[in-house]
């Protein structure tokens, strides 16, 4: 039997390589159309680029994959009417005969305009655009559990499936750039895709290989890069490994798909916890580690997967209470100001939190510009966390009528939702919208420090 699946492995990998795009940046997308607008994708090209932030302000990593395994992987960037500089990254064969590249580039400069092409099968992509934004006061934005794949269900197929959620996954990073044209990059809270592969399963592995066709498809994806989170789906998954090229990866909290990593961008620090290791003493040690290399930094702001203190049906799962009991401590001694995760798939938010208790620190006032509430939380000694909902709309949990002592503020209609993220010297505030119109669907909260 094991020599029969490897035989048929082995074929699917032929096949796969054979018919795989010339070219990255592909000319012959399917269009596919959906409420009445036009969307670009090729379930067959999962090969596309994808930019990560870099180990600080003046980097960026990108990735992607192709059949070429020899000579370096190599990324092309340059200013306008400027001198092109050549940065060589590593290779890493793939089973499945594909080869996936990474590459840093340094030393770029905020608010320049930059081009860059990389070398795909032996042959240079056409020139794409990229600008830095402000290093010192940035946007960037939250976006909760895309899944894509995870509507197949109701579908009529898998395929039909994962170009819905492309397409609505396409249509939150358009919503959130047209509300603010100068995001520095986007955070997802993982569960970027739907299968969990089994290398022994031919059918998965063709259908993970087209949600990453999907989730990287958005052309904005291009120019904006996104750092993203290890989701409870995406775990044992070599594909998201290889897919991103994650600034300083740790062995710690490791699985399949990585590790914990960091990078700092201006003032603050992001710190990525692979959760779904439930080793505490590495996440501990992770963190500490970290700090103690970026002391300097004002604000430090935690990203992972599992919401501890999320408003939905998972608050009671084993490793969520696991998490609860030992993580909020370790976070609460390393002076972290902000919490961000998925998992839920409802929106909510935390009062400010220490020992597991909530802490009323903040005030309301109203806008002077608008209507808005502003809700201010000033030097305060707890966390707030905040559990982005859907993302795409492609999977939404059914709401549970209580809501947990903790909870400030819980969104649970069926609707995807965005967080922007504005950080200064001494501020961050945070306001979460609805994608379908841009409607504030919480008070816009000041951190001030």
């Amino acid at each position: 039997m094991k020599n029969k699946i490897s035989i048929i492995s082995i074929l699917l990998s032929t096949i796969i390589i054979i018919s795989f795009p010339v070219l990255s940046i592909s000319k012959n997308n399917i269009n596919y159309i959906f409420n009445d607008q036009e969307y670009k994708i090729s379930l067959e090209d999962f090969s596309q680029i994808s930019l990560t932030p870099g180990e600080n302000e003046n980097m960026l990593n990108f990735c992607w994959y192709d059949k070429n395994s020899d000579g370096d992987s190599q990324i092309k960037i340059w200013e306008k009417d400027g001198d092109i500089k050549i940065y060589k990254g590593s290779k890493n064969k793939l089973e499945n005969g594909f080869v996936t590249n990474k590459v840093t580039v340094r030393d770029l400069k905020e608010n320049t305009t930059y081009y860059y092409s990389y070398n795909s099968n032996g042959i240079w992509s056409e020139p794409i655009e990229y600008r830095t934004k402000n290093f010192k006061n940035f946007n960037f934005v939250f976006m909760g559990d895309p899944q894509i794949g995870a509507s197949s269900k109701k579908m009529n197929s898998y395929k039909d499936g994962i170009k819905k959620d492309s397409f609505n996954w396409n249509k939150v990073i358009k919503k959130s750039l047209e509300n603010n044209k100068d995001i520095s990059f986007i955070v997802c809270g993982g569960d970027e895709t739907n299968t969990v592969v089994n290398k022994n399963n031919i059918e998965k592995i063709n259908i993970n290989n087209w949600e990453y066709a999907g989730f990287l498809a958005p052309n904005y994806l291009r120019y904006i890069p996104m750092a993203n989170a290890i989701g409870n789906h995406d775990k044992d998954n070599e594909n998201f490994y290889n897919h991103f090229n994650m600034p300083n990866s740790t062995h710690f909290g490791k699985t399949k798909a990585g590790g914990d990593y960091y990078f700092t961008y201006g003032n603050t620090l992001f710190l990525f916890l692979n959760t779904n290791n439930l080793n505490m003493n590495d996440h501990k040690e992770f963190i500490k580690s970290t700090i103690k290399k970026n002391q300097d930094i004002k604000w430090k702001i935690a990203v992972f997967h599992h919401d501890i203190y999320g408003g939905g049906i998972h608050s009671n799962d084993k490793d969520v209470k696991k998490l609860r009991h030992k993580l909020p401590n370790i976070l609460e001694k390393n002076d972290i100001d902000l919490v961000l995760c998925g998992h839920d798939h409802i929106y909510s938010r935390t009062y400010s939190l220490k020992n597991n208790k909530k802490i009323k620190d903040f005030s309301i006032k109203k806008s002077t510009n608008s209507n808005e509430n502003l809700e201010v939380i000033k030097n305060s000694k707890g966390i707030t966390y905040i559990t982005g909902s859907s993302s795409t709309g492609s999977k939404f949990y059914k709401h549970t009528d209580k809501t947990k002592r903790y909870i400030k503020l819980k969104y649970d209609k069926e609707e995807s939702t965005y967080t922007m993220i504005n950080v200064s010297e001494n501020n961050l505030i945070i306001t979460t919208y609805k994608v379908d119109d841009n409607e504030i669907i919480d008070n816009k909260i000041i951190i001030e420090k």
